[in-house]
């Protein structure tokens, strides 16, 4: 399956959980968000890729890092992400059922 081509977003509730990041931890945790829905799914636990993936040095990712990971669950070499996650099924679940209502039509 190819990345769902939206992603619902909901600016209030972003907002309200992000208030207190530098201008760079936004560009770098929505970059991360970005890169999670377009993998449908977490990303690795890999400093060298998750600073590439977010345009920041190894040094800049280092000093962000922390603030970030707060925003996901980090386990088994991987970085989840609960409300994307939430949204990927949501678009599956949804196309799903568009699937079986032309099966069930035609």
């Amino acid at each position: 399956m190819s990345a769902p081509p939206y992603m619902r977003f909901w600016p209030a509730d972003y907002l309200g959980d992000t208030r207190h990041l530098t201008t760079q931890e936004h560009g770098a945790y929505l970059l991360l968000i970005l890169a999670y829905w377009q993998n449908e799914g977490p990303l690795a636990d890999d400093d060298k890729r998750m600073a590439r993936i977010v345009g920041m040095t190894p040094r800049e990712w280092t000093k962000a890092k922390k603030t970030i990971a707060e925003f996901f669950q980090i386990a088994a070499g991987q970085w989840r992400h609960k409300r994307i996650e939430a949204e990927l099924a949501h678009v599956r679940t949804k196309s799903a059922k568009a699937s079986a209502a032309v099966k069930t039509r035609y």
